[in-house]
């Protein structure tokens, strides 16, 4: 089980699932709704990964399922 925190403009957003790119769908985050940087932080048992990603960064990651799908692959070798 993985959860994910996305802080973004002063709020978090949390969620759990199997798999990285599962936890970023059930967000429910939509692109045009971020308006600043923020921060993602995975936890997947005992290893902790945060990501510093920019405002342009996220918009891609939430409009594209392709994009998040690549972007999670990277998140989940970072993670290892």
């Amino acid at each position: 089980m993985i959860k994910l925190n996305l802080k973004t403009s002063g709020i978090d957003y949390k969620s759990k699932g199997e798999t990285i790119d599962e936890a970023l769908a059930n967000l429910g985050m939509e692109w045009y709704q971020l308006k600043a940087k923020g921060v993602i932080t995975i936890i997947k048992g005992k290893l902790k990964l945060e990501k510093l990603f920019i405002m342009g960064e996220l918009r891609k990651i939430f409009a594209n399922k392709i994009t998040r799908a690549t972007q999670a692959k990277r998140l989940e070798l970072l993670l290892k």
